[in-house]
């Protein structure tokens, strides 16, 4: 199908434009809809585990760490994008950060917890998030904020 506008390149845009509760239709080429005004969603490379860890975390020195409990070397787990056991993630630490902040946007837990625990989660976070508050308030000179701050997170802790 051709574009419906300049009619010689292929239509990769397809999209319904609803007014006066009439409906229309567009087949666009991606020069003609980026020239309308809309946005052209951009190519998706192939997604593959492996090659994003691969490709996200490069460092020179760190092939050589290895795995104290099952000898993986960081090489191996850059080749194969798994780790060998529960204490790579200890042993490979360093390298890890970067590449799990990249895919998850943070490198901290932040997902569901266990019902039965979800006020303690819920608790530690709070204070975590005070007591940087609280920082913030220090560096301010913000003294009186602060000293709320102070007063609610041992509230929270003496709980």
């Amino acid at each position: 199908m051709l574009c419906d506008n300049c009619g010689k390149e292929p239509a990769k845009i397809h999209y319904k434009e609803i007014k006066d509760n009439q409906t229309t239709e567009f087949h666009l080429c991606e020069k003609c809809a980026s020239e309308k005004g809309i946005q052209v969603p951009p190519e998706k490379p192939p997604f593959s585990i492996p090659n994003i860890m691969t490709e996200m975390v490069e460092e020179v020195g760190a092939d050589m760490t290895r795995c104290d409990q099952c000898g993986l070397t960081y090489k191996e787990f850059r080749d194969s994008g798994r780790l060998g056991c529960s204490a790579c993630y200890g042993a490979f630490k360093e390298q890890l950060k970067p590449l799990l902040r990249r895919i998850h946007g943070s490198n901290v837990h932040i997902g569901k917890s266990p019902h039965m625990s979800q006020g303690v989660f819920e608790k530690r976070r709070e204070i975590e998030n005070l007591k940087a508050e609280l920082g913030r308030a220090i560096e301010r000179e913000d003294f009186e904020k602060a000293a709320e701050v102070r007063d609610r997170i041992k509230e929270l802790e003496s709980q």
